[in-house]
């Protein structure tokens, strides 16, 4: 009797915990527009044409050089205007920009390679937002936001 229960209690645990797990996928457009699908919908996802197709309507379709980013959230709204302040939020707008939200009023922003040379320098905007240019050169690099630090891969 033992041995069936426990695998039942561990099986109940887990749908508990899966259910507060990650439940929307947010997909964020350059324009500014955000729209939310619920996972439990189980949406297909794939990428077709240079877009990102979301249950194979051409309705939920969205050129990639189009979109900011998409992820995984908890609730329907994209999670980004609930972000703490002290939150330094760094994405990548494109092959060769970076975007940086929440960083603190007149930070200091830098970019310096492995070999310690500072490739990028900048200052965040009163908003807190900044646009980051990356090198050509493929390698390894460090972006400073403030008093915090990045890894970032150019392959």
């Amino acid at each position: 009797m033992i041995k069936q229960f426990f695998p039942v209690l561990v099986l109940c645990c887990g749908a508990l915990c899966a259910d507060a797990a990650v439940q929307y996928m947010i997909v964020e457009q350059k324009s500014g527009e955000k729209f939310s699908f619920l996972l439990k919908d189980n949406p297909v996802i794939t990428y077709e044409d240079g877009a990102l197709v979301v249950n194979g309507s051409a309705t939920t379709s969205y050129a990639i050089e189009g979109l900011r980013n998409y992820h995984f959230s908890e609730d329907g709204e994209a999670g980004v205007e609930s972000l703490r302040a002290n939150v330094v939020r760094v994405y990548s707008l494109d092959d060769n920009t970076i975007g940086v939200e929440n960083a603190p009023n007149g930070s200091k922003i830098s970019l310096v390679n492995i070999n310690g040379f500072v490739v990028f320098s900048s200052k965040a905007a009163p908003s807190g937002v900044a646009t980051v240019s990356l090198p050509k050169e493929k390698g390894i690099y460090v972006l400073s936001v403030g008093d915090q630090s990045f890894k970032i891969i150019r392959k």
